[in-house]
């Protein structure tokens, strides 16, 4: 038994629809910040729906575990330590590691 495969147009709209809604939690945030979490959760859902992936760009914008819109400074702390950038939510806590290599001087 296959499974069908999901129209390309679906997906473009959900991409669409998943990039406004980020964006009016960026804008939003500074004096809605319960909104700007709403949108994240919307966005989520969407994802999830369509089975989709979140661009790297948008991955680091919001709390895995507690769904929040996250803003360096605010409610997200990152440190460099080592070869890992750690980041961790302000609002529930929530450690994530990411690896990363230096770039060497070609000089």
């Amino acid at each position: 038994m296959s499974r069908r495969k999901q129209k390309k147009w679906l997906n473009r709209i959900a991409y669409e629809r998943m990039e406004i809604l980020f964006n009016q939690a960026e804008k939003e945030f500074s004096k809605h910040p319960e909104r700007s979490d709403r949108y994240v959760k919307l966005t989520r859902s969407i994802s999830t729906r369509y089975n989709l992936t979140l661009p790297n760009y948008w991955r680091g914008r919001f709390c895995k575990n507690c769904d929040k819109f996250l803003k360096p400074g605010v409610n997200l702390r990152v440190r460099l330590s080592g070869n890992t950038i750690s980041r961790k939510c302000l609002e529930c806590g929530h450690l994530t590691r990411v690896p990363y290599t230096r770039k060497e001087d070609k000089s």
